[in-house]
């Protein structure tokens, strides 16, 4: 068990970044959950089985993919420093 087969695409912010990066060629994107539920029965998958599906989007590579979530904490601060 794992955050990606525990989360359904359903259940994510319209807005999240989802990083789509190829394990063959190394092509990147990104994605929202908006625009992947647009496509054909990605509606109610469960992220593991979004991964599953997509392939890259170079013609000729059509490689299997990994997907990540993109998380934009601007207000982080810095965390380390010296005593």
């Amino acid at each position: 068990m794992n955050w990606k087969t525990d989360l359904k695409l359903s259940d994510l912010d319209a807005a999240t970044a989802i990083e789509v990066v190829c394990k063959r060629c190394g092509l990147a994107r990104y994605e929202t959950p908006a625009q992947l539920i647009t496509q054909e029965g990605f509606s109610n998958l469960y992220l593991d089985e979004v991964e599953y599906t997509l392939h890259c989007q170079d013609r000729f590579c059509r490689g299997g993919v990994r997907i990540s979530l993109i998380h934009d904490d601007k207000n982080e601060g810095f965390v380390g420093g010296m005593a």
